[in-house]
């Protein structure tokens, strides 16, 4: 039970989602499956039989052997499952994706400039009360704060989506 708990929370973890979050996602699958007829997404089922040909860039081969045998996977069998994630349920971001997220990296930067520099013209004029300053301080640090977490986000989706950091 416990080496099942702890495989569990490592799953979730990788797929960046909450424990709950998983659960209910397999419920859902679970659930489906049960509907006679109903496959989940409506995937067909059987032997697979379309084949395609990729090349990897250097090291790529390394690292899904890792990822596969950590899940007890042959090289294949992984990568056809990460392809059905993606086609099925959750693709990557797509370049339109990416760029609308870096424009809004870029006007969460200029909302902060403009706070900051309001708050300062103000508190030089001596027309800032108190809680007016620290309320600006406040959304301040919340635009900063969302605007490093999307960088970051856009930043991990460029490096998942081309292999390298735009």
């Amino acid at each position: 039970m416990q080496e099942e708990k702890r495989l569990f929370s490592e799953l979730a973890a990788r797929r960046q989602m909450s424990e709950s979050a998983l659960a209910l996602c397999a419920i859902r699958v679970l659930l489906h499956s049960e509907v006679p007829g109903l496959q989940p997404r409506n995937l067909p089922s059987g032997p697979a039989v379309d084949r395609i040909t990729i090349r990897l860039r250097s090291g790529d081969r390394l690292a899904i052997q890792r990822r596969a045998a950590e899940r007890r996977m042959k090289d294949s069998a992984y990568i056809a499952a990460l392809v059905r994630g993606h086609v099925g349920a959750n693709p990557p971001l797509t370049t339109r994706e990416l760029a609308a997220l870096k424009t809004a990296v870029s006007v969460l930067a200029a909302m902060g400039r403009l706070l900051a520099r309001t708050a300062r013209d103000a508190r030089q004029a001596g027309i800032l009360p108190g809680d007016l300053r620290q309320e600006l301080g406040h959304t301040r640090t919340l635009v900063a704060d969302l605007e490093r977490r999307m960088h970051e986000f856009v930043r991990t989706a460029l490096v998942a989506w081309e292999g390298r950091v735009g």
